[in-house]
């Protein structure tokens, strides 16, 4: 800045800056001290502590367990620390995602349930796992998980839950979700889907994306609970599975419900009316985005 500073007394100092070409900004710019918030040793440690307890964990799920659990922390620099102590995981490449029809959208909980079939391996053979899972709450409501993969395997998945989620009687007007399989369009299971007052909504065939929210849960389930595993025989894989039944409803932060586990979404869905309609306004945004 000696340029400015020789002809200050001479020129203006904008007629200097056109003709030496030194903006006037560089001119006042004074460089200040950046005051770094550093991460304390402890909060440091719980970050790398976590993602090593659950290795298949993003940087985002990461921070939200860390923040469920009281300890706040940036995004940025859970981001930031599993760099520098290689515990990144690879950016998911997520396929492009076909608009669902015109199907049943639930507003709250206890509205709408999916429910499919996912395979289980096991040094002893295949097995196979039945899920029910809540579209609203996200929340896994109960399962059946057997040797054979019949519509009653099927049935009893869906008598768990209510029995789970409802001590026996399933609310009036609960929906459920299903494809085309043998086991759900078998009059044995629409029957007892009678008898327990709930109504089936069937998806068209070879459109799985309309069967999206327990597809994509039972890859999560997979990803989390099964393929870091090999199970020996169908009574390990029992126990890992009841296991990751918890865990997943307890524990588990869910990206689509403000990072939060499944039961703690329900609980501040129904008795915090602030966060009720904050959520409810998201909702709105993302369905009319679709």
């Amino acid at each position: 800045m000696t340029v400015i500073e020789d002809l200050r007394s001479d020129m203006p100092l904008r007629e200097i800056s056109r003709v030496s070409g030194i903006s006037l900004s560089s001119f006042y710019y004074t460089q200040k001290e950046r005051n770094v918030n550093r991460l304390s040793h402890q909060i440091e440690q719980d970050i790398i502590r976590t993602a090593s307890e659950r290795p298949t964990y993003g940087y985002r799920r990461v921070w939200a367990v860390l923040r469920n659990n009281g300890t706040r922390v940036n995004r940025k620099a859970v981001r930031r620390v599993l760099r520098e102590r290689n515990l990144s995981l690879p950016y998911a490449q997520h396929k492009g995602r076909t608009k669902s029809r015109n199907l049943f959208r639930p507003t709250g909980p206890d509205q709408l349930w999916e429910t499919d079939i996912t395979y289980i391996p096991t040094e002893q053979g295949m097995t196979y796992l039945m899920c029910i899972k809540d579209c609203f709450t996200k929340e896994w409501q109960g399962y059946q998980y057997s040797r054979s993969c019949l519509s009653r395997d099927a049935i009893m998945a869906v008598e768990d839950a209510v029995m789970r989620a409802f001590d026996g009687e399933a609310p009036e007007g609960l929906v459920l979700r299903v494809d085309n399989g043998p086991q759900y369009i078998a009059r044995q299971f629409r029957s007892s889907m009678k008898l327990l007052r709930i109504s089936l909504e069937y998806i068209q065939k070879h459109t799985p994306e309309d069967n999206g929210n327990i597809e994509s849960f039972h890859g999560s389930l997979k990803t989390d609970y099964v393929w870091p595993f090999e199970f020996s025989d169908y009574r390990e894989a029992s126990v890992a599975i009841e296991n990751a039944f918890t865990d997943y409803n307890e524990e588990r932060p869910h990206s689509s419900i403000d990072y939060l586990p499944p039961r703690e979404f329900r609980k501040k869905f129904l008795n915090d009316k602030s966060f009720r309609e904050v959520y409810t306004k998201k909702l709105e945004v993302k369905i009319n985005e679709k």
